[in-house]
């Protein structure tokens, strides 16, 4: 909104022409910047608050730049806006990927570029057309308050869980479980990394120069160069209504290239790739010819009688006949707009295609800041040249001259596009073999957790039976937990069609309450001081048949716990197996082992803690709760010695890392000589044998892995952690 009124603000601050693009540029930037950070924390945190924290943001800098004094005041005040704006493209970006099917995407992202650009349009047409009668500060408070009016609208809005349409995770959503993971620091070497997501973002920085430059300068071009005899009152819209032909062109790419993006991708993945490629190579010679068919016009050469001042009222009648006698006396300008629409139109292939891509190849927790960094390098682009366009017109002579040399930078653009062709399916692939197997781990871990529940349910209705003829208080509350535990699993399994969860715990809770309200009639007839010593002994009696009868209830699996402890051994097993053919798999199978011993341990913690009066125990239940306590211990040990193993296992890996050897190759060889069933250890060391250095530190490495496994299994046969 600011272009506009270059000249009012210009006057207004009496500064330098030169320096006044100064505030939009430093707004791009920021803007960038912010994206990358509003990204990283909207895939870690909770989208909505930092969507409110940026839209914040925005609108307070949108009021200061209504009130700004001076140029260094506008200055910080779009910067303050940037910083805000930043944060609708990551999120967006996000939210829209996690409401849309795969094979719908490019045309929504289409229509969120077709909005971007109606939105330019509108903030240029705010400023042109209210400033002159208000000031150029009020569309500025006009838009702050319709920002006030969508940030409480956003309250209302629900958005989709994380990861939400993605094919994999349809499992999840279907029995609405939230995907849990969350991307960490460590996430950004491996979306960078990732050759997809590299070639689109280094293609996004010289993809949006030839774009900036037409936004920003085209109408000028068209005022000095070749409307400059067309009367002043007109030439302006004139200039206005032939850049706009070039929008139209842009706006109808949006449309119609997104949607045969997504048919083509149905068909095949690579397809939305292969068609931003072609689009962006045959825009080239397309812009090229619609710059070299401009010509001067000559109103000499119009039918056309101006008289010395336009009328205001005639204003309309001679701009559009001065439009369509160009056409008639100028054929070139027909040719101009047919390449014109098809320069805009096939420029807009990619744009509408990129977004779709990079979010088919990023994992849920990756998609926010795989767009900031997309948007980082845009907008580093855009601001750029902003910045350096004065630089640019001085050397080449004039802006049409860098108008042509612009239109060459979606050279580079369209080959770095060929050559994520190249790695599209592969990323795609590895990212779909990610989602299966965190759907399979998420949907163990919530049956796992409902195990658990039911567990500790069935374990407090146990425990209620030591307390039911000396406290009641406590018998009540252990049996009040119970019960409620299973309705608790009870409305889960229902809700998750968990047929075997739902009818064991209905059945549970039934028995549960019967034997509850059973024995709080007892508690209500002991409690009356009229009953005899003979009616108390009775009472009593029926008190122990209720304890007994508790006591046939199902009992907690212990078993189970034992075969889980177990379990976990038999991955550390694995793990020493196959490190000589697959390192970051045998890692994997620690981490997994790591993960059940803590379960187990969670779940021995609240059946050791619910017991306190040993003393009341029968003796089979003595002898259980013995063996509980001495699981417990030994679980703790093999979960110390199995976190040592994991974190001796990662400085390896990072000490291999000194030596040059990446995780992400040690994966790619990982997979080949799992695959081809080859010795990684000697791959390893036959690829480092010219370095003779490196090689005898990568031996020391690789003895030293056998080292941790063999003091992990002296660990595990010194302190006697079997079970059976």
């Amino acid at each position: 909104m600011l272009i506009p009124s270059y000249s009012a603000i210009i006057i207004e601050f009496n500064i330098e022409e030169s320096i006044i693009a100064i505030p939009d540029a430093l707004f791009v930037l920021i803007s960038a910047f912010f994206a990358l950070i509003w990204g990283y924390y909207a895939d870690k945190f909770n989208r909505r608050s930092i969507l409110f924290a940026g839209a914040f943001s925005w609108t307070i800098g949108m009021v200061l730049t209504g009130v700004s004094p001076n140029l260094e005041m506008l200055i910080l005040s779009r910067m303050l806006s940037g910083a805000g704006l930043g944060c609708v493209l990551p999120i967006g970006y996000s939210i829209i990927s996690d409401a849309i099917p795969p094979d719908e995407r490019s045309g929504w992202f289409g229509i969120l570029a077709i909005l971007s650009a109606i939105s330019t349009a509108i903030g240029q047409g705010l400023s042109g057309f209210l400033g002159p009668m208000f000031g150029w500060r009020f569309p500025f408070f006009l838009l702050s308050a319709v920002s006030v009016v969508i940030i409480i609208l956003l309250l209302f809005i629900k958005l989709p869980y994380r990861g939400t349409s993605e094919a994999e995770l349809m499992e999840l959503s279907d029995l609405n479980l939230e995907y849990s993971f969350r991307i960490s620091k460590d996430d950004l070497k491996e979306i960078i990394g990732k050759k997809t997501n590299l070639y689109l973002i280094i293609q996004g920085f010289f993809s949006i120069i030839p774009g900036t430059i037409l936004v920003y300068f085209v109408q000028s071009i068209l005022i000095d160069y070749y409307f400059y005899d067309i009367p002043a009152a007109i030439s302006q819209q004139t200039a206005a209504i032939f850049a706009a032909l070039i929008g139209v062109g842009y706006l109808l790419g949006n449309i119609l290239l997104s949607q045969l993006g997504d048919v083509l991708y149905r068909r095949n993945k690579k397809n939305r790739v292969q068609l931003s490629t072609i689009c962006m190579l045959l825009a080239i010679p397309m812009g090229l010819l619609m710059l070299y068919l401009l010509v001067p016009v000559d109103i000499t050469n119009l039918d056309i009688t101006y008289p010395p001042t336009i009328p205001t009222s005639e204003t309309f009648s001679y701009l559009f006949r001065t439009i369509g006698q160009i056409f008639v006396q100028y054929p070139q300008y027909i040719y101009f707009f047919i390449f014109a629409l098809f320069a805009s139109f096939l420029s807009a292939g990619p744009v509408a295609n990129r977004n779709a891509v990079m979010i088919d190849v990023n994992l849920p927790e990756h998609k926010g800041t795989a767009a900031s960094f997309f948007n980082l390098s845009e907008q580093v682009g855009k601001g750029l040249t902003l910045l350096l366009s004065f630089m640019l017109i001085s050397l080449l002579g004039n802006m049409f001259y860098t108008l042509v040399f612009s239109i060459f930078f979606w050279l580079p653009a369209g080959i770095l596009w060929y050559f994520a062709g190249k790695n599209v399916v592969k990323d795609m692939d590895k990212k779909s073999q990610i989602l299966q197997e965190r759907k399979q781990i998420t949907l163990i871990d919530y049956i796992f957790e409902l195990d658990i529940q039911m567990d500790r349910a069935i374990q407090k209705i146990q425990d209620a039976k030591y307390y039911i003829k000396r406290d009641k208080e406590r018998f009540l509350e252990l049996m009040n937990d119970g019960i409620r535990i299973l309705r608790f699993c009870e409305r889960e399994g229902e809700f998750r069609s968990m047929t075997n969860i739902t009818n064991k715990a209905v059945d549970l809770g039934e028995k549960a309450s019967i034997i509850r309200d059973s024995t709080k009639i007892i508690y209500k007839s002991l409690d009356q001081s009229n009953s005899s010593e003979s009616e108390k002994d009775n009472l009593y009696k029926d008190l122990h048949q209720i304890k007994l009868k508790i006591g046939e209830l199902e009992k907690s699996t212990f078993g189970t716990i034992q075969t889980y402890y177990e379990d976990a051994y038999i991955k550390i097993i694995e793990a020493t197996l196959m490190r000589r053919a697959d390192l970051i798999k045998s890692l994997s199978k620690i981490y997994d082992a790591n993960r059940i011993y803590d379960r187990v341990r969670q779940l021995l913690s609240e059946r050791i803690d619910n017991v306190h009066f040993k003393s009341d125990l029968s003796e089979e239940d003595s002898l259980i709760y013995e063996k509980e306590l001495e699981l417990y211990k030994k679980t703790k040990n093999a979960l110390w010695a199995t976190g040592n193993l994991r974190d001796e296992f990662e400085g390896i890996l990072k000490h291999l890392e000194e030596h040059g050897i990446k995780r992400q190759n040690l994966e790619k060889i990982s997979d080949l000589t799992s695959e081809y069933n080859v010795n990684f250890y000697q791959i390893i060391l036959d690829t480092f044998d010219y370095d003779k250095t490196t090689k005898e530190k990568l031996l020391s490495e690789i003895t030293h892995i056998d080292k941790i496994f063999n003091e992990f299994d002296k660990i595990y046969e010194l302190k006697e952690l079997r079970v059976f």
